[in-house]
This record gives structure tokens, C-alpha cells and sequence, in this order.
């Protein structure tokens, strides 16, 4: 996600359109992201946390493809637009997935942990970016780490919990 907070408006520039309209955009990343925090919400209510979750990173992945594949302001607001619906989601989400895997006494060892990671992970990503814009002269590349990232975590998270968190973190949830 950090992409999309310090790229985007340049990567719009790029497809022809002022700062102000790209600015305009992102602005779009705000109301989608609370549709889509109260609709994913909603529906995990229905139809279960995790599958909402890896629904929710692979809208992120989707977002990432309609964004390379954009030619113009359109486009581009569509791929933000899909992207910010995941934006606030996940992190509910996530915490609901973390108590339902390992139970409440540890969700905020782990809550903390991750969000002590993150943004690690956000600030590299916006160098790396930045770095391949630089050595090539397109986001290209960016966008499709991107993509792959959102794929990689949907995988993730359909996955049973297993591994090396489980032995951070054995389940109190039983």
C-alpha cells in the first residue's frame, strides 16, 4: 500500500494528467475504503473472516492489474478504487482472523507485532518503487510486485494456520 500513497499521483502523471487530478483520485481511496471496510465487514458477519480476508487482498491484487493496465485517468481511478476497498478491511479483518486462529489473550502481542513490522514493509516498498521508477522509467515493475504481494497474502491467509506463527503463538481459540 505504501505504492499507492507516495506514487500514485506521479505514476497518474504519467498517464498524461495533472497533479490535481491525480490528487483527486487518490481522494477516492477514503470513500472506498469505507464502503469497503462496512461491506467486507458485513459480509464477514454472513459468510465467515477468512475467506473475506483473502477476498479482500486478492480485490487489493485486482486493483494492481487494472492499475498497469491503465491508459488513462479511468482506469486509474478504477484500480484505486478497487485498491482502497481493500484499504481499511484487511485491518479489521485481520485482527478477526488473529483472535478466531489464536484466541484474545494474544491478539495484542500479535496486533502489535505486525503493526511494528508493517511499516517496514510500507517504507520499503515505497524506496523500491521509487528505485525502479528511476532505473527504468516506469511503475511497471512496482505494480506487479505489488499485485504479487496482494497474491502472496491471500495465499497466506487461506492457508491453515500453521508453522512458524503456530509456534510463536500456539492457539489459546480451542
Amino acid at each position: 500500500m505504501g505504492f499507492v500513497n507516495a506514487h500514485f499521483i506521479a505514476y497518474t502523471g504519467d498517464l498524461g494528467v495533472t497533479a490535481i487530478q491525480g490528487a483527486y483520485a487518490l481522494a477516492t481511496v477514503g470513500i472506498a475504503g469505507l464502503a469497503g471496510g462496512l461491506g467486507f465487514g458485513f459480509m464477514a458477519d454472513k459468510y465467515g473472516r477468512r475467506p473475506l480476508l483473502v477476498l479482500s487482498f486478492i480485490f487489493r491484487a485486482l486493483g494492481y492489474t487494472v492499475l498497469l493496465t491503465a491508459n488513462g485517468l479511468p482506469m486509474a481511478i478504477l484500480g484505486i478504487v478497487i485498491i482502497g476497498s481493500s484499504w481499511t478491511s484487511v485491518i479489521s479483518l485481520t485482527g478477526t482472523v488473529v483472535s478466531d486462529t489464536y484466541g484474545l489473550r494474544r491478539l495484542g502481542t500479535i496486533y502489535g507485532t505486525m503493526f511494528t513490522v508493517m511499516p517496514f514493509g510500507a517504507s520499503a516498498s515505497v524506496w523500491l518503487a521509487g528505485q525502479i521508477y528511476d532505473s527504468s522509467g516506469s511503475y511497471d515493475k512496482a505494480l506487479w510486485i505489488s499485485l504479487g504481494m496482494g497474491l502472496l497474502a491471500a495465499t497466506a491467509v487461506a492457508m491453515p494456520s500453521t508453522g512458524l506463527a503456530k509456534r510463536i503463538w500456539p492457539s489459546t481459540a480451542s
